[in-house]
């Protein structure tokens, strides 16, 4: 979140668009939610943007998808196989499932979801029932 909220103010101050700061904010504070949150951090960027021209939009939805490329498929793994050592195709198919059987919501949830179900496996199963201490959490 830190890096987006970052990213977003040095690239929206460098692109001169009004209330960088704050737009930064919200960018990094709205990119928790999985796949909705760089879209809706996007729409009060571009509003603000359109005060500059049609071109400064293209320029500000450009900086915002590489961001979220950045974020997307360099950080989050990373960082996920960091501290939970969740596999990336595991949180897709997590999103995939919540997704299509509780709706909106389900794929909001999918991946913190996902990890606490891996943790209490790790945890009640591998640790305890096969009694591999070897296993991390």
């Amino acid at each position: 979140m830190i890096v987006v909220g970052v990213l977003s103010f040095l690239g929206l101050w460098l692109l001169g668009v009004k209330l960088a700061a704050a737009l930064a904010l919200f960018a990094g504070l709205i990119t928790f939610i999985p796949n909705f949150g760089p879209i809706l951090a996007l729409v009060p960027a571009v509003l603000f943007a359109f005060s500059d021209g049609p071109q400064q939009v293209l320029y500000v939805v450009l900086l915002y998808t590489g961001i979220q490329l950045i974020e997307s498929n360099l950080l989050t793994p990373l960082v996920q196989n960091k501290m939970i050592s969740m596999p990336p195709a595991l949180v897709l198919i997590s999103q995939l499932i919540m997704g299509v059987f509780v709706g909106g919501i389900g794929l909001i949830l999918a991946t913190p979801v996902m990890a606490v179900v891996l943790i209490l496996v790790k945890m009640l199963y591998v640790q305890d029932v096969l009694d591999d201490k070897s296993v991390k959490v």
